[in-house]
């Protein structure tokens, strides 16, 4: 995908991952991408568990689209001929999966992608443990397990992105670097999470941006904030993190996006607004109405 201006020329185009419209069935989602000019869609094939049917929908939990890997694979291309009739693409797919799962788990997976005429499919690190660990050999566990996984989603058509998220041995630029540098970048890519990069910390857009530009393939356009909840026993600031709107969060979106037009090529800004109180479609709305007004001043 090439492009040589910003957003009204092509080079960021808007999209939305299912997974922040849990209340929405398929028809009332691509409703919205449609209402909101959305360009791409991201899949969420999941399977709910049975405890959690009964609850109210919430982004991580009950889904009225109740889409299971095995369902994408019957119906991916009625979904999809859906998306590509309204002018959306089905970019990618976002399992409940990393590199610790089966390689038969992975393959119904990578079946599901297909059949929804994706290119991407996401395979994230296993998360790392929570003690002290040996990061050299976890990092090269991970590693042979990309080496595995990838040839076999390449024979499928699909490039494997990595989502930079809390928890997993990629959460940030120089981590996720540390893998991707081992694989050439038409075969694995990286999604860079706007709300995940909140929550770890600063660093540098030009200099992150630097480090990754080969293997940048999209992000996921959303922001997160620390808020204070207390203090410890030596009066350290204890915090936690919540998601916001794009200009309320700690991540400067602005820096970012700079940094990425330097790219001549097309960065798909997907978003991803988790905010609390809002449901997923008047996040949407918000969002798709900020990034525009953010692209406008940024290019």
């Amino acid at each position: 995908m090439t492009g040589d201006k910003p957003e009204k020329d092509g080079r960021f185009p808007l999209g939305v991952t299912a997974v922040m419209l849990p209340e929405l069935d398929f028809s009332g989602q691509l409703a919205l991408c449609k209402d909101l000019d959305l360009k791409y869609y991201i899949y969420r094939p999941r399977v709910i568990p049975v405890e959690r049917r009964a609850e109210p929908y919430s982004n991580w939990g009950n889904h009225q689209f109740d889409l299971t890997p095995d369902r994408l694979i019957s119906e991916g291309a009625l979904l999809a001929g859906q998306l590509e009739a309204q002018g959306v693409v089905p970019y990618c797919t976002l399992p409940e999966a990393d590199t610790s799962t089966s390689d038969e788990v992975w393959e119904v997976h990578i079946r599901g992608a297909v059949a929804g005429r994706c290119s991407r499919v996401r395979i994230s690190p296993v998360d790392h443990p929570t003690q002290l660990f040996d990061y050299a050999k976890h990092v090269e566990e991970v590693i042979a397990r990309y080496r595995s996984l990838i040839p076999r989603a390449k024979q499928a058509g699909l490039k494997v992105v990595i989502e930079m998220h809390v928890g997993n041995a990629a959460c940030g630029p120089g981590l996720v670097y540390n893998v991707v540098r081992n694989f050439d970048p038409e075969d694995l890519g990286v999604i860079v999470d706007f709300p995940n990069l909140a929550q770890q910390g600063y660093v540098d857009p030009v200099l992150a941006v630097s480090v990754l530009a080969p293997w940048i393939d999209h992000c996921h356009l959303g922001a997160a904030r620390r808020i204070p909840v207390g203090k410890d026993e030596f009066g350290c600031l204890q915090t936690e993190h919540e998601f916001c709107a794009l200009n309320e969060g700690d991540l400067h979106i602005p820096a970012w996006i700079n940094a990425l037009a330097s790219f001549d090529r097309t960065v798909p800004l997907v978003i991803e607004d988790f905010s609390n109180n809002m449901t997923g479609a008047d996040r949407l709305r918000r969002s798709a109405r900020q990034a525009r007004e953010l692209l406008a001043m940024c290019t």
